[in-house]
């Protein structure tokens, strides 16, 4: 059963009122008008319920299908006539193609890269009030190589190869790290020259 965290001795400057959906509840909020939820149809509900003015979708490291349901709710709240206007940021814990592309669908408003930092309320409210044109989800995408294919081993993980090369490099490290999440994918031999499947 999860449980609410505040911190009600911190208060963080400005006034707009959000909802954090983590289900690893890995964080500290404070002030009454900023939230939680622990799951997403908690979340959900009480989108419809208060009416926030950003609804923030933590996505952390975490079995695939609640990867899944977070991206379900991100599209059920930009579908529902009650939340659609809602703008809608996703909090990346690392860069995956494959997801930022289901975000696409979703029709989600920004995704913001926090990686392992850790969560507060000063910290969301910083994120939330300089979302800008570097949080656009095209732009992360034009970043990340096209050829990025995601095989999935268990419900925990997923293998990263290289489709330009069949598939058959797996991907990690430094190489991924530093040219298939990066612009410098463009000089990359085999994104230059893909080799065709037989």
């Amino acid at each position: 059963m999860c449980k609410e965290i505040r911190l009600t001795d911190l208060r963080p400057a400005g006034d707009t009122r959000y909802l954090l959906c983590d289900p690893t509840g890995k964080f500290e909020l404070c002030a009454a008008e900023r939230q939680w939820a622990c799951s997403p149809i908690q979340c959900l509900d009480r989108t419809v319920e208060e009416a926030p003015a950003v609804v923030a979708v933590r996505f952390a490291p975490m079995p695939i299908r609640e990867r899944e349901a977070l991206v379900e709710l991100c599209a059920a709240l930009k579908r529902n006539r009650h939340t659609r206007g809602c703008t809608v940021v996703v909090l990346l814990h690392t860069m995956h193609r494959r997801l930022l592309e289901d975000l696409r669908r979703a029709d989600v408003d920004s995704v913001h890269l926090i990686g392992e930092t850790k969560l507060d309320s000063y910290r969301l409210h910083e994120i939330v009030e300089g979302l800008g044109a570097q949080d656009r989800l095209e732009r992360h995408l034009s970043v990340l190589c096209p050829h990025l294919h995601y095989k999935r081993i268990d419900s925990l993980r997923e293998l990263t190869t290289c489709g330009a090369y069949r598939d058959r490099m797996i991907l990690g490290g430094r190489r991924l790290h530093e040219i298939c999440h990066t612009g410098n994918h463009k000089y990359c031999e085999y994104f230059l020259n893909p080799r065709p499947r037989s």
